[in-house]
Parts: C-alpha cells; structure tokens; sequence
C-alpha cells in the first residue's frame, strides 16, 4: 500500500481511486472526531462526508502530503462544531439518544471514554485503533518519532483502563 502522501500526490495527479484509499484509511477515525462533537451517529457520518468533500476541494492547498491524516481530523473537528452550532440555532436541543448497533464494533461508551482524553492522545488512539493505522503510520500522520506514539497509546490505554466504565465483558486490548 502506498502512503499518505504518496496518496495525497496521485490524487493531485488526478487518480480519483487514491482518494478512495484516503478514504477508507481515514473514514473511522474522521468519524470519531466528528462523533465526539456531535455525539450521533448519523450526524457523524454526514459531517465525515462533509469533511472529505472539503478535503477533496482544498487538497492543492495542503503543503505538507504526508500529514493529511491530521489535517482532515481538523476539518472534520471544525464541520462537527459548525454542525453543532447550526442545529442549536435551528431547533431546541433533544436529550442525546444512544445509537446502538451490533454491527458497529465501536460501543458509545468506549467512544465517550477516548473523548475523555487529552487531544493528543485522543488523536493517536483515533488513528491506531479506530483507524487500523500502525504505530510508524501513525508517527507519520502525527508527525512524531514512533517512540513518542507508542508511549502517547500506552498512556492512553492506562488511562482508558482506569477510567470507571460500564462496558461488561468489553476488556481494552492492546
């Protein structure tokens, strides 16, 4: 597989399949930034897509390819927020309903948990484990060494595991 910024060039190049790879390779963890904020699932989805659409129109005006994980995390954070706003302003607020699916393997509770984290942190665990990236895939999105990854995930999974959670039968696995 290619990496991200050998994507981000071919797309530029005009090979719309690459951006199907940003796609796949990002979708979760976009999802998840945009969930975060939003905190329903199908507003999660339509703020990801969004968020990809603007990516998609903005692409030339990255200048660092090989960080466009990060960057599309950003955009996905500032279409959930202007998601947010907008349905405060359109309609009164309604008690958040918990979106519960068997197919999806990403429980609400597990997801309000990684919330909790420091953002640094958050966006690590997001690229990791929501996002099936390596840890060198994830040092490259983040920009930092591997070392400093993996020590930012193991700190995250302690904390995630000393947290009080609800999830029975739910261990978190490294």
């Amino acid at each position: 597989m290619r990496s991200t910024a050998e994507l981000v060039n071919a797309v530029r190049r005009g090979e719309s399949a690459a951006f199907e790879d940003l796609v796949r390779l990002y979708e979760r963890a976009a999802w998840t930034t945009a969930w975060r904020v939003v905190r329903d699932y199908h507003a999660a989805q339509d703020v990801t897509q969004e968020a990809f659409l603007e990516a998609y129109r903005q692409l030339t005006h990255l200048q660092r390819p090989q960080l466009f994980g990060v960057w599309l995390l950003r955009i996905t954070h500032r279409r959930a927020l202007r998601a947010t706003r907008m349905k405060r302003s359109a309609e009164p607020l309604e008690p958040a309903q918990a979106v519960v699916r068997a197919e999806q393997p990403i429980t609400e509770n597990l997801l309000e948990m990684v919330a909790n984290l420091p953002e640094h942190e958050r966006v690590v665990v997001a690229l990791r484990y929501f996002g099936g990236h390596s840890v060198a895939e994830v040092a490259a999105v983040v920009g930092r060494p591997i070392g400093t990854v993996t020590k930012q995930l193991s700190r995250a999974l302690e904390r995630l595991r000393s947290l009080p959670h609800e999830v029975e039968n739910e261990p978190i696995q490294n």
